[in-house]
């Protein structure tokens, strides 16, 4: 079906006749913050549930600079987030993040997919990026760029906002390399106290359903959080591998039903998005590409993958034949430039 980008009321006809089509009660969003926003705006002409909380509560926890002030709030550790205006470009010292505070501000109705965050290594590469983000109908935010490890913590609240199931992940690698998502990671034992400090943001926003944080590490080996995921997120089959089933306990909170039975995260189940670890490598090339490269095919068996699984080959195979599409424009652009 087309993104919301492509239309919000396109998109609504289109996930109203899949209902209709499969008969469907609950619709969750797979795909990123532009859907969320359609499907939260546009509830009321959903004809299933649509498990999110109130609209002002979704806009609020995808905002990048509110959730900052919420986790201030609370007293959960958060990477410092500002306002990208001319001032604080004077008085920032790159690197650091430039953001937009929506991934997918769905401007006019019709807006980009998402925003990415940029790391920007000296001014005149922020002022591009900022006049971008506002030229693609998004707020430019600047984010404090930390040093550490990409640690998530994702997490079902129910309608108290009080958290019924969890699982915390560190990741290993990421693409792009420094500020992208999981593309090596694994289940660690769950941090009570961040745990509690994530329930208590959660309370603080009204969030119910769904939510993965993600969080880098700090020079003194702390945590600070730098983003918010109200859906189905990339690296949610290593949940599922490692005991909670977290789309069904957000299917059964949202419907009313009771939740099965939460089962506690199994520490070092390990996941690979096996196309984003084949970029990194080729990228950061560690101890050389050929190196990299057979350690990440190593890493491969015996990890949950992002879309490949043995009783349910389909996805895999549409990513796969969308690559080859990918791959084929680029060989077909090359050669065009070439002569």
């Amino acid at each position: 079906m087309p993104g919301a980008q492509e239309g919000v009321d396109r998109f609504v006809a289109a996930v109203n006749a899949a209902i209709a089509d499969g008969g469907y009660e609950i619709v969750f969003c797979g795909a990123g913050d532009a859907e969320v926003t359609a499907l939260s705006r546009c509830r009321g002409e959903i004809a299933a549930t649509v498990p999110y909380p109130p609209h002002e509560i979704v806009l609020r926890a995808l905002d990048k600079l509110e959730l900052a002030r919420a986790a201030e709030r609370v007293g959960l550790p958060a990477a410092t987030t500002i306002v990208a205006t001319v001032e604080e470009l004077d008085r920032w010292m790159p690197p650091f993040v430039v953001k937009a505070r929506a991934h997918a501000p769905l401007a006019d109705d019709v807006g980009p997919s998402r925003l990415e965050a940029t790391i920007v290594a000296d001014r005149a590469a922020a002022e591009r990026r900022v006049d971008e983000i506002r030229a693609l109908g998004g707020d430019p935010v600047f984010q404090e760029m930390l040093p550490g490890a990409l640690v998530a913590f994702a997490a079902v609240a129910d309608s108290d906002s009080r958290i019924i199931a969890c699982a915390q992940q560190a990741a290993d690698a990421t693409w792009p390399p420094g500020a992208g998502v999981s593309a090596r990671a694994r289940t660690t034992p769950v941090d009570q106290g961040l745990a509690a400090q994530v329930e208590a943001l959660l309370a603080e926003l009204g969030w119910v359903g769904l939510a993965e944080l993600q969080f880098l590490g700090t020079a003194d080996g702390g945590l600070e959080l730098i983003d918010f995921n109200g859906r189905f997120y990339g690296s949610l089959a290593l949940a599922i591998s490692a005991g909670p089933n977290l789309p069904a306990i957000w299917a059964a909170v949202a419907t009313g039903r009771k939740p099965p039975r939460t089962v506690a995260a199994r520490p070092g189940v390990r996941y690979q998005w096996l196309e984003g670890d084949v970029r990194r490598a080729i990228a950061e090339r560690r101890g050389g590409i050929a190196a990299d490269l057979a350690g990440t095919l190593r890493f491969a068996p015996g990890a949950t993958h992002s879309t490949w699984s043995v009783a349910d080959p389909g996805p895999a195979l549409v990513a796969a034949g969308a690559l080859a599409v990918r791959a084929a424009k680029l060989v077909r652009r090359s050669a065009r430039v070439e002569e």
